[in-house]
């Protein structure tokens, strides 16, 4: 029996792994071919797989992206295109419609005859996306019973959003109705419409970053939020440059160039919100990668006690931040939260008896009774000379965004080591790695030794949706790998329409917190390595980022999987 390429990759791999047997495959592909359903839809009515373990394969194995619902952009006016009664009878709802490709989010995108369908009727190219039924159902809902009326509140599955989002949700229907009226997708007015959307949306949702990847036939337009990467638009190949120009100018980008990587910031408002936006660009092969970083300035920071951290590291960083002097480092990649473990920190000891000033790029939270400044390296203002012009400020606490070089590196020591508490951040992996950092750089190591009073090395998991958690056993595999009982219970999130059928809503921190001890500041000195410098660590009662996060999975707060994706041994 022939079927199509696609449902033979899905089914050959269920197959492979035991989800299902050979009769279990002629059974369904009968059935198939009597009519009684899809491929998708009689997989899970057999319970082969899980809503969330189809759509995790249809995006894994056949590449069809999943359109999350919460966030990806839809056009309101393609109610017109697609009447209610098809998209409830099939279970799939247009969401995009660009030259001739349309978008379409379906529970089933294998169901080739009613894209066929679709195609026949629409005259467009059709791009399935894949989504749960319960997401379609809703937005279904959402879309075709929509009245636009300025007092009403909207909701995005069944989870009620202020109304600054209400007023976002009409912009960009009110800009979806002007980019209708335009017959040219390259006139300057639609493009900057159609960024605009882009970044109304992106405030929303709260996303964290905006991607714009020109691909070989399409431009696909990805949202961060919560750390996780969701595509939310793909648009036409033909309107990239153009849609890279637009940000390029808004940006101060030179858009002549188009060899080299550049950057670039802008600030906006949206939604009665004070935007920022860092924008870099970077030439791939079929075109300019844009990458926006979104940061709202009218967002407030959170506590300490909001961040994730164990009472006893929680304590001890208390007891370290409240110190006279020293320098405090805070150590991960970019996106682990960082930053916004600084401000805390400032915020926790912030007091009408102390002056703190900082150096930042850029300044993400304004602090009140903080002095904040922002690096412009145009105009030659570094960290090195915005850390060198506090000090003659008078200040009591410092903090600098980050240390890139030995100058800035050794003015911070040294003022460390001059009666200031400094605040400061590295690229490492992990707590120890941030010492031979400075080391590394240029810094004496005696001068290390003796001014750091405390590191903080910090990831980011996503937490368990507390709707639809449950209890889980951890795989063998999983178990060997992080060295477990395998009868010892975790949890996961089933998936739901609060958590997008993700299992996961919000993120927390996990931590290790390194205290020099005299022991540890001599490795320092001898210039030992990290290794030896964590081991020591690690005996003397430190917790490695790993050992953190497994303890908040055995909590339940986050999951196995999260602990493993962002730690290493």
């Amino acid at each position: 029996m022939k079927i199509i390429k696609a449902e033979e990759k899905l089914l050959l791999h269920l197959l492979e792994t035991g989800s299902i047997t050979k009769d279990g495959i002629n059974e369904i592909l009968q059935l198939k071919k009597r009519g009684k359903s899809s491929l998708g839809k009689l997989l899970l009515e057999k319970k082969v797989v899980t809503q969330k373990q189809f759509i995790n394969l249809i995006q894994s194995k056949l590449g069809i992206a999943y359109a999350n619902l919460n966030i990806f952009i839809v056009d309101p006016l393609l109610i017109r295109m697609v009447p209610e009664n098809i998209c409830r009878e099939f279970i799939l709802l247009p969401l995009l419609k660009v030259k001739n490709i349309l978008s379409v989010a379906m529970a089933d995108p294998l169901d080739s005859s009613v894209i066929r369908n679709i195609s026949e009727s629409t005259g467009c190219r059709i791009k399935p996306l894949v989504s749960s039924e319960t997401e379609i159902e809703q937005a279904i809902h959402r879309v075709y019973n929509r009245k636009i009326e300025p007092e009403k509140k909207t909701k995005y599955s069944g989870l009620e959003l202020l109304d600054h989002n209400a007023r976002l949700d009409r912009e960009i229907e009110q800009s979806f109705q002007e980019l209708s009226n335009e017959k040219n997708y390259g006139e300057e007015r639609t493009i900057s419409r159609l960024v605009n959307i882009i970044i109304m949306k992106a405030v929303q949702v709260k996303a964290s970053d905006v991607h714009i990847e020109p691909e070989e036939e399409n431009i696909r337009i990805r949202f961060r939020v919560d750390g996780i990467l969701h595509e939310v638009m793909s648009l036409a190949d033909e309107i990239k440059e153009n849609l890279v120009s637009r940000i390029k100018i808004m940006s101060d980008m030179d858009i002549a160039e188009k060899r080299v990587p550049q950057d670039g910031r802008v600030s906006l408002r949206k939604g009665g919100k004070n935007i920022d936006i860092r924008i870099s660009s970077y030439p791939g092969i079929f075109g300019e990668k844009i990458v926006m970083r979104i940061l709202d300035k009218t967002s407030s920071f959170i506590s300490l006690e909001e961040a994730g951290f164990s009472k006893k590291n929680l304590s001890i960083f208390k007891e370290i931040i409240h110190k006279p002097n020293g320098i405090i480092l805070v150590t991960g990649p970019t996106g682990s939260g960082k930053t916004s473990t600084l401000y805390a920190a400032l915020s926790e000891i912030n007091s009408m008896d102390k002056n703190i000033v900082t150096i930042e790029d850029p300044v993400e939270y304004h602090v009140p009774h903080i002095t904040q400044a922002q690096v412009l390296n145009k105009a030659g203002f570094t960290f090195a000379v915005g850390l060198r012009a506090i000090l003659r400020q008078d200040p009591d606490v410092i903090m600098v965004g980050e240390i890139r070089d030995l100058e800035t590196a050794e003015t911070a020591i040294r003022a460390a080591l001059t009666g200031h508490l400094v605040f400061s951040t590295l690229h490492t992996n992990d707590a120890a790695g941030a010492v031979t950092r400075l080391v590394d750089m240029g810094v004496e190591p005696f001068l290390v030794s003796s001014s750091i009073i405390g590191v903080l090395a910090q990831r980011l998991v996503r937490k368990i949706c507390p709707y639809c958690k449950i209890k889980i056993k951890p795989s063998k595999f999983i178990a060997k790998q992080l060295a477990l009982d395998e009868n010892q219970d975790f949890y996961e999130g089933k998936g739901c329409e609060k958590c997008n059928f993700t299992g996961y809503l919000g993120r927390t921190g996990i931590y290790e917190f390194l205290i020099p001890t005299e022991d540890i500041r001599k490795l320092i000195i001898f210039k030992e390595s990290s290794v030896a410098i964590q081991g020591k660590a690690v005996k003397d009662g430190m917790h490695t980022l790993r050992v953190n996060g497994i303890e908040k999975a055995k909590e339940g707060i986050t999951t196995l999987d999260e602990v493993i994706r962002v730690t290493y041994n």
